[in-house]
């Protein structure tokens, strides 16, 4: 996906392994072991925008994405943290 570039950029800024848009959606779709701390980038550091591009060019349910943000990545933060993806959930 010619798009991912952004997401992709955010996430593998400081990483010595590059994940791939497929690694990330095997992620978010729960269908392979996942990388919480490129969950957290996903989720924390790239913006709505980013990630609802993602989210519609991959097919992934908004709905699916806020699963495995709150199994994977909202536990680690303060009770009450607001995500990015919260703001579509409002």
């Amino acid at each position: 996906m010619n798009k991912d570039w952004m997401v992709l950029t955010t996430i593998n800024a400081p990483r010595h392994v590059m994940v791939t848009g497929d690694d990330l959606e095997a992620w978010l779709r729960d269908t392979a072991e996942a990388d919480t701390m490129g969950l957290q980038a996903f989720f924390y550091e790239c913006d709505l925008g980013a990630q609802l591009g993602f989210l519609h060019g991959r097919h992934i349910p908004v709905e699916q994405a806020l699963a495995i943000l709150d199994q994977y990545v909202r536990p680690g933060f303060p009770m009450g943290f607001h995500f990015p993806l919260d703001a579509w959930a409002a």
